[in-house]
């Protein structure tokens, strides 16, 4: 009989409740025995308790099972039950040296080339600390958000508009719009001020600003009998709101048409967007300035410890080799080339890649209208434009960068680098060996994905099927839809290239390391790596109290500060994450009527906006269930209720499948879930390492500096009511820090908290950007000049090797941790 050590306790706040509480209490009592001396580091007890330290958190490691399609039409991954054969990459041939393809990684994450206009890179989203810290053109509408009509890019287009609740006539209904006021009983002002190229400063922050931040939002009463709050009442301490979103500037809204071979620049003609700074909200299209992202870009430095990736998880843990979605996607292939028999030129294959939301995340962004591409280019036309070019050919690489030093073309005169950018040379292999052959698309079988209240994004997930053009060398000319096998599969090696490059940015020296030590690893801890301002904060951090404590440790599970991370999920050999009494589908009592209800580990809703603003993790795949005609969720809990509803959909006896297909069962648990289940608003856990260069913070940027962020939890979240149905139970205050402006003991303790995450989860090698966080030279747009909307302000990043600067980066808009109390 399995025995759960925590289900006495369940009942009365929830399994992930309580095993928090049962983590802090283990974890401070492997500390006091270290530090007393009754222990020895060396026995090893991080291997039998959770590790203390991310030196002892496994970077885990991809494994490969690849499927050839022996009949077209057919899909030959087998359901549950029948083992899949996964080795490492290089074991299943498909890469020949990890560290030419951690070099290909970074060289593609830096290059400027990637992008549509030959501008915009992965890293421009990513350059400071992994994340971003512009601060101009910086806004965008809530174009997810529900309660409004869907505008030209869906949801509400109009900028600043404070919270209205939904009417027939609201800013964008009829589009382009009436102006009718918002109700005045509301009487809530928003940020006017917003608009498309618009300069952000810190008196813009908190989006959602409260008179008194620290005040706990009015809270109904569950009952019985219910009392009720209305979203007038829990706003009436607010003095300004906005859906609005800071988040990053990517592309000008433009359709793709071809290529140009030799040249970064695609071909494309200019579409009207609401992003212009004429009528801004109204689709235009010469004033156009770059568009804006729905969502804050959150940083990419130990992001390889994410179960799934991206804020909702659409990017998925298992890697298809095409995009994001996974599993999920029951279509798409890519082409191998053996020179055998039994893979000849031209064979189709599935490829199921576990431990990869790092890859899955890297091919979403190069495709996307938002982000950095043309409306309608495939990665095929990514690798026919990115195979005809120079690595960074327009970047200066540092030549003692720790990755790329040694095939830099640049030297270092008097401090300074010059010479040549880009690098010598490239590495592949025989996933793109064929030269012989040219591919060319199957008409109508491209995957592309469409504009809705999930995404307002659009992109090719997949170029189809393709071809196999005989009689033609690969080497002549290519017509605009011929392509080689080395560009047909360039979204598989961009994907893991990427990844392998990011899997190496672990920043697993901060103070918080040093004072944990590593048992597991023979590294002692250091009782004096923290100050005493920090320890206090680091007990407030780790107090898991139901009642009073901050809680904070039962989502920012150290030592990754993540929950929703590989180490939780426990995925099995075969991609398939734990279920039952494991972590990856939890349980959780709900706040507003005591019921028990399961969730996605990891994935939250903590009221920060209102749910329907952004449905988060109760967002859909772009590809349909055929056994149900409905989109695939991204949820794990809502997959595993469909697999588990054998009544609507029976299953083959002894397997259940449910309604999902066999290859989409075999990686979802096979467990029962309970009647309620919650991912609406539902967000990733982000880290908090590093947090002090990574704002501003939360999935909309609501918050500029640490303290606006703590406060936010103080206060018990922005929408408590509103979200009640869906929110965490923990967000709920935190009486012991309210009102530190008058009581000066609560003062010190809410500042030591603030230090703590600051300066004690710093890594000073990413402050100093010293190797592995050295990069090449990088220009990002910052903006337009004033009136000149076609035209990009640049901000040159410097290439820096891997001694690092002298002086640590910039905090988002130059912010103390403590600004803005």
């Amino acid at each position: 009989m399995k025995m759960d050590i925590f289900s006495g306790l369940a009942p009365l706040v929830g399994k992930r409740a309580t095993k928090a509480i049962f983590r802090t209490i283990v974890y401070w009592m492997c500390l006091t025995l270290i530090f007393s001396g009754v222990i020895s580091p060396c026995l090893g007890m991080a291997q039998v308790l959770a590790p203390v330290s991310l030196k002892e958190v496994p970077v885990p490691v991809p494994t490969a099972a690849v499927i050839p399609v022996v009949t077209p039409g057919v899909n030959p991954i087998p359901g549950p039950g029948t083992d899949l054969v996964f080795r490492d990459l290089i074991a299943a041939r498909i890469v020949k040296d990890q560290n030419a393809l951690i070099r290909l990684g970074k060289a593609l994450f830096w290059d400027m080339q990637v992008g549509s206009d030959g501008i915009q890179a992965c890293a421009s989203c990513h350059f400071n600390a992994g994340a971003d810290s512009r601060s101009k053109n910086q806004i965008s509408p809530g174009v997810k958000d529900a309660n409004f009509l869907h505008g030209f890019i869906g949801g509400d287009n109009h900028f600043g508009n404070s919270v209205v609740p939904f009417t027939a006539h609201d800013i964008n209904f009829p589009f382009p719009g009436s102006t009718e006021p918002p109700d005045p009983n509301f009487n809530v002002p928003g940020h006017p001020q917003f608009a498309p190229n618009y300069e952000l400063t810190a008196a813009d922050f908190p989006l959602n600003d409260w008179f008194v931040p620290t005040n706990l939002v009015p809270r109904g009463n569950p009952g019985p009998p219910p009392v009720l709050v209305s979203l007038f009442q829990e706003l009436e301490g607010v003095s300004r709101d906005t859906n609005d979103v800071v988040s990053s500037q990517g592309v000008r809204n433009t359709q793709f048409v071809a290529v140009q071979p030799g040249n970064a620049e695609d071909l494309g003609t200019p579409l009207p967007d609401i992003f212009n700074t004429v009528k801004p909200g109204n689709p235009r299209t010469k004033p156009r300035v770059r568009r804006v992202e729905p969502r804050n870009a959150p940083t990419v430095i130990n992001a390889v410890f994410n179960f799934d990736n991206f804020w909702d998880g659409r990017a998925s843990f298992i890697f298809n080799g095409v995009n994001p979605f996974g599993f999920r996607d029951e279509a798409s292939t890519l082409i191998r080339n053996d020179g055998t028999a039994q893979a000849p030129v031209g064979t189709q294959v599935f490829v199921r890649i576990t431990n990869s939301s790092l890859a899955s995340q890297a091919v979403g962004p190069p495709g996307s209208n938002f982000e950095m591409s043309w409306a309608g280019r495939t990665f095929p036309d990514i690798g026919k434009k990115m195979l005809s070019l120079r690595p960074l050919a327009k970047q200066l690489v540092h030549p003692k960068d720790s990755v790329l030093g040694l095939v830099s073309q640049a030297t270092v005169l008097k401090g300074k680098v010059v010479g040549k950018p880009g690098l010598k040379y490239a590495t592949y292999t025989k996933w793109w060996n064929d030269t012989t052959s040219v591919l060319t698309p199957v008409a109508g079988s491209a995957v592309v994905q469409k504009a809705s209240v999930n995404d307002p994004r659009t992109m090719v997930l997949s170029p189809g099927k393709a071809a196999v053009v005989k009689g033609k060398a690969a080497g002549a000319g290519l017509a605009a839809n011929e392509y080689t096998q080395m560009m047909w599969n360039f979204s598989l090696f961009f994907g893991l290239a990427v990844q392998a490059y990011e899997a190496t940015l672990v920043s697993d020296n901060t103070p918080f390391d040093r004072f944990n030590g590593a048992p597991s690893l023979n590294i002692p801890a250091d009782p004096t790596a923290l100050t005493e301002q920090e320890l206090l904060g680091l007990t407030i951090f780790q107090d898991a109290d139901p009642v009073n404590g901050a809680k904070c440790v039962n989502c920012h599970v150290p030592p990754v500060t993540s929950s929703h991370t590989v180490l939780d999920n426990a995925p099995d050999a075969q991609g398939v994450p734990g279920g039952g009494q494991g972590e990856a589908i939890e349980t959780m009592i709900m706040g507003d009527n005591l019921e028990t209800a399961n969730y996605d580990h990891g994935m939250y809703n903590i009221g920060v906006r209102r749910t329907t603003e952004d449905a988060g993790r109760a967002g859909t795949a772009p590809f349909t269930n055929p056994l149900i005609n409905e989109p695939f969720p991204l949820s794990l809990v809502e997959l595993a209720a469909l697999r588990a509803n054998v009544t609507r959909c029976p299953s083959v006896p002894g397997i259940n499948t449910g309604c999902l297909p066999d290859d989409v069962a075999r990686f979802v648990p096979d467990v029962p879930v309970l009647p309620r289940r919650v991912s609406n608003g539902a967000f990733k856990v982000p880290t908090l390492r590093n947090t002090l260069y990574t704002g501003p913070y939360f999935h909309n940027g609501d918050s500029a500096t640490l303290i606006q962020a703590v406060q936010f939890y103080i206060r018990g979240g922005n929408f408590p009511n509103t979200n009640l149905h869906d929110k965490t139970v923990d967000i709920d205050g935190i009486p012991p820090l309210m009102f530190p402006e008058f009581d000066p003991f609560v003062a010190i303790r809410v500042e030591a908290l603030v230090a703590f995450l600051a300066n004690a989860l710093t890594d000073q090698r990413v402050a100093l950007e010293k190797g592995p966080f050295d990069h090449p030279q990088l220009f990002v747009p910052n903006g337009s000049p004033a009136g000149q909307p076609a035209v990009d302000a640049m901000l040159e990043i410097p290439p820096i090797g891997k001694c690092g600067r002298t002086a640590p980066i910039p905090t988002f808009l130059n912010l103390k941790p403590m600004d803005g109390k």
